[in-house]
């Protein structure tokens, strides 16, 4: 061990002596030194420049043996690129003639492989009394690896700026305060032909107005202000204007936040105008609405014509009446005729201003009540019409005027459909509360009678997001005719704008799709199921109202009651709608049986097979209906609970004949399945269930 008295001086401090002397005593220290921290170094004599000492670390880092090589200057100078040892020369000579002027450069050798190495090559001079450089000691450090990710970075940025560039679409990175951190040519092009470098303040004269309105938008709704606060914008079309030019663009903009903590990029934006896309939409827009407006006014007539009509017919029986009660009935009606003329005037004004209508809260019995003697006047008196309220104390949440003109195209529909086919007399308006529509929809989605528009809209204008224990509930208005029914085709295409089977200038073919325009502005469903020969039922499903005037919120999940191990026998012809009751019924604690047709029940019963309720669709191939077979089945079973179920709800006790059972709706909510299950097995004696546990 070097004894060296400790220093308190920087440049002569004892560690540092202590190593020096380690290095001049010990050559282990030495070689140490040069494996570990160099990839090779050299002591060359420039007085005989022949002459130079290549350490063996030098050789190795190129993939040569060391001991096949010399220790010669034209030993590493035959493999530097002759560009680089040109460089090299002239650092050598600059260095030589001034200490001040550093011998470092990076060079490139050829390696044994064939490949190239970069590295950096560092010297100094050792140097006489005289000051003249005799000697030359240096170090190399191979930068390969380094170089090679250099060279990627270098090729993937300018392959991305060449992609950023070459997109039309402007990509504009921003800081906290509002500093353009990286922007593209189109990006560039897009806030004026910007020529700074970055980053610079976003442009005080770019602003966002409204797109209907034309004013600038509030810290709210501006879409950069919103991306800067961490919001996540998709494609929101707004208009991008120049305070000191007169240029305005249709701009979509989409925007994403920045989470990397170490980042100084806020947000990236993306551009794109859709200016052409968005003028071309406008005037397809007002081609459609004028069209629209054209072809709507046969259907104004149509629906004008009905309003005379009543006001019409009203009048004339009003003045076949002295007096009394009758007459005042007929003049309110006339009355109610002309009010429901304003109400259509202002419907055909918010269709043409694309107005939405204002929700309000109304109780059922009254809106019933109303509409009963609206409607009447206008039905034929060979069709029976009649109007049913399950509940008295219901109330909906819409906009009133535009549900009595949906009922209204409804009811007048089933109409033209009864006397345009010259079968049926019978319509039913129903109004009723429903619970948990969302999850029985599976239940009829495939149903080849079926066909369900459900709203495509998130429950809107609700403070609370329903719970799992808990749901919204509706108000099921049903329009129910015995007429000749619609064909698949027909009933696929029902509410589509202008699609009719009536006959030239007596519809337009927009009132089923104006009644589903409002179910879904309402948050609500539409419900078509339709039979041939049978009839049609159209529901419309909205929400609950409150006597408040506001719609009604959540509410705790009923109880179900659960079976305790009985047997339902399901007879359903429809494969995907028998599977899905098999899973619903096994799930309320049944057994089940199935049959897709009357014979199979039958063969069951002669076969022995017993069961605790029959479950069974009215309209079903083989020639018996579920009437039939229900009187059938009462013959071998005499005291057997039957229960109907049918998309058609227009069926009456007289339709049953000898069996009247209750007629469940399809589809059937869980909570009413349950219910009316047990309902018909409380009503039976213990001893003649065959299957209780």
């Amino acid at each position: 061990m070097v004894d060296v008295a400790p220093s308190l001086t920087v440049d002569e401090h004892y560690l540092k002596i202590e190593l020096e002397a380690l290095i001049r005593n010990d050559p282990s220290i030495w070689t140490f030194l040069r494996q570990s921290s160099l990839d090779g170094v050299w002591y060359w004599d420039l007085d005989n420049p022949e002459h130079e000492y290549i350490s063996p670390e030098f050789w190795e880092a190129f993939g040569y043996d060391p001991a096949t090589k010399k220790h010669l200057a034209s030993e590493w100078q035959e493999l530097i690129d002759p560009d680089d040892l040109q460089i090299a020369k002239e650092n050598l000579a600059a260095h030589m003639d001034d200490p001040a002027h550093h011998y470092d450069q990076i060079v490139r050798y050829l390696c044994a492989d064939g490949s190239t190495a970069w590295v950096r090559c560092r010297g100094i001079a050792v140097r006489n009394k005289a000051g003249r450089a005799i000697r030359m000691l240096g170090a190399h450090t191979d930068l390969t690896a380094l170089k090679a990710k250099e060279l990627e970075a270098k090729r993937s940025t300018e392959l991305l700026s060449q992609i950023m560039n070459t997109t039309q679409g402007a990509i504009i990175a921003l800081g906290f305060d509002h500093q353009v951190l990286s922007i593209n040519k189109a990006g560039r092009h897009f806030l004026g032909g910007v020529n700074e470098p970055t980053p610079f303040p976003w442009p005080d004269d770019i602003n966002f107005i409204d797109n209907e309105t034309y004013e600038l938008l509030g810290e709210k709704k501006h879409p950069i202000s919103r991306s800067l606060k961490g919001a996540v914008v998709k494609g929101e079309v707004s208009v991008m204007t120049r305070t000191r030019g007169r240029d305005h663009r249709y701009v979509r903009v989409s925007s994403s936040p920045v989470s990397a903590e170490d980042s100084n990029i806020c947000c990236v934006l993306v551009l794109d105008d859709v200016s052409e896309q968005e003028m071309n939409r406008q005037q397809v827009e007002r081609t459609s609405r004028l069209d629209a407006l054209g072809q709507l006014t046969g259907g104004i007539a149509h629906d004008f014509n009905n309003l005379l009509a009543t006001v019409q017919y009203a009048l004339q029986l009003a003045s076949n009446e002295p007096g009394g009660s009758k007459r005042n009935l007929y003049l309110e009606t006339a009355m109610k005729s002309v009010e429901r003329g304003s109400h259509l005037t202002k419907r055909l004004l918010a269709f043409a201003k694309q107005q939405p209508g204002l929700a309000k809260s109304g109780r059922i019995s009254e809106i019933m009540s109303e509409f009963q003697k609206l409607a009447a006047p206008v039905i034929e008196a060979n069709i029976r019409l009649d109007f049913i309220v399950a509940d008295l104390n219901l109330w909906v949440y819409c906009d009133l005027p535009q549900l009595e003109n949906a009922l209204l195209n409804l009811l007048l529909n089933a109409r033209d459909a009864i006397l345009r086919a010259g079968h049926g007399n019978h319509i039913t308006v129903l109004a009723r509360g429903v619970n948990e529509i969302d999850e029985d929809i599976t239940l009829q989605r495939e149903h080849p009678n079926t066909y369900i528009a459900k709203s495509l809209y998130a429950e809107q204008g609700a403070t609370t997001a329903p719970r799992e224990d808990s749901a919204y509930r509706y108000v099921e208005f049903a329009v129910t005719d015995n007429g000749p029914g619609m064909t698949a085709q027909v009933k696929q295409r029902a509410i589509d704008p202008f699609f009719t089977t009536k006959k030239t200038n007596s519809g337009t073919g927009l009132g089923l799709s104006m009644v589903y325009g409002f179910v879904q502005q309402s948050n609500g469903e539409l419900r078509i199921y339709s039979e041939a020969d049978q009839g049609t039922a159209i529901r419309i499903l909205l929400p609950r109202g409150t006597e408040y005037g506001t719609r009604e919120g959540p509410v705790a999940r009923m109880a179900r009651p659960q079976g305790t191990g009985e047997t339902i026998l399901v007879v359903e012809d429809e494969s995907n709608l028998l599977m899905m009751l098999e899973v619903l019924v096994q799930s309320l604690g049944y057994k089940i049986k199935k049959a897709t047709s009357s014979s199979d029940v039958l063969q069951m019963i002669d076969r022995g097979e017993r069961f605790d309720v029959m479950l069974t669709d009215v309209i079903m191939p083989g020639g018996l209906d579920g009437f039939e077979l229900a009187r059938q089945v009462r013959q071998s079973l005499p005291d057997l609970p039957i229960l109907y179920m049918s998309g058609y709800t227009g069926y009456t006790e007289s339709d049953m004949a000898e069996v009247v059972a209750p007629m469940l709706e399809k589809p059937c909510p869980p909570d009413k399945l349950a219910n009316a299950i047990r309902d018909v097995l409380d009503q039976q004696p213990a001893q003649q269930l065959i299957h209780q546990s």
